[in-house]
């Protein structure tokens, strides 16, 4: 349940994060151009999660048991309560944050590290910003309001498809006898209120701030991730680039993606860069 709220999420932060190159991106921002990109995206990842298996005919015979149990559990409307009560203020702030950061808006306009900015106060950062893109702080505390109006939108939209897939999964890991039994105490006045509780709790606000205890110990173990990450890549051979390959090898490659030669030294990062206008 949580993995798609939190996919959701990063979507959203990726949008915002962005919103400089979306807003300055040239002509071809039609609807029709960003349904493109986005389909394409949808191919890339539509298997993040995996492909579930078939239900075999004796857990296909429970679905209808295992139907009555969740909904009990997950009636209708959860998503959207979840996302009123719990999940929505603390994305609310989250994407807010990240909107009106203005370290992470000059990260994106000039390209200095976190480092870089690490030690300037406030006050100059903001300054900074409103000197670049005045708007910048207005527009992404927009986009911010609408990304979470569209993901409340999207996850009630989904709930019908998310309600089917845990009947599915319960009856796969649950007998006829176990359903039944669940079914009856769901059906109790302490069952019924627990069924109705049991999903919303894993989002309530108590257990997402105990969730903030887990950054101090990430933060503490970072350093020690980030050399064993350069120690794992130090032991194999960097990754070549187009201009590192072989005419064969580019030929090849080409074939492969069903590109052209010039389309690929075109992509190329460091040819990317190049093609940047320099600020006069």
């Amino acid at each position: 349940m949580l993995k798609g709220l939190v996919f959701a999420t990063l979507a959203s932060v990726t949008a915002l994060t962005a919103t400089p190159a979306l807003a300055d991106a040239h002509t071809d921002t039609s609807n029709e151009a960003i349904e493109r990109e986005l389909s394409a995206m949808g191919d890339l990842f539509g298997d993040m999660f995996g492909t579930a298996e078939p239900l075999t005919p004796e857990q296909e015979a429970r679905v209808p048991m295992a139907q009555s149990v969740v909904i009990k559990l997950f009636p209708e409307g959860t998503y959207a309560k979840m996302m009123d009560e719990a999940m929505g203020p603390m994305m609310d702030s989250m994407l807010g944050n990240i909107a009106g950061s203005p370290a992470i808006l000059l990260m994106e306009m000039t390209g200095l590290s976190p480092s870089e900015l690490s030690d300037i106060d406030n006050a100059r950062l903001e300054a900074a910003v409103e000197l670049l893109d005045p708007g910048a702080k207005a527009r992404n505390a927009e986009i911010a309001d609408m990304s979470m109006s569209l993901m409340s939108d999207i996850v009630v939209q989904i709930e019908p498809s998310y309600r089917a897939g845990l009947a599915r999964a319960y009856a796969v890991r649950f007998t006829e006898a176990e359903l039944t039994e669940l079914d009856a105490y769901f059906a109790t006045p302490v069952g019924s209120k627990y069924a109705a509780e049991s999903f919303l709790i894993f989002a309530d606000p108590q257990v997402m701030s105990a969730m903030n205890e887990m950054m101090p110990a990430v933060m503490e173990a970072m350093p020690a991730m980030m050399g064993d990450i350069g120690d794992i890549g130090a032991r194999y051979p960097k990754g070549r680039t187009f201009s590192d390959l072989s005419s064969a090898e580019q030929d090849k490659l080409a074939s492969l993606l069903g590109v052209t030669l010039e389309e690929l030294a075109a992509s190329e990062p460091e040819a990317e860069a190049e093609a940047q206008p320099k600020a006069k």
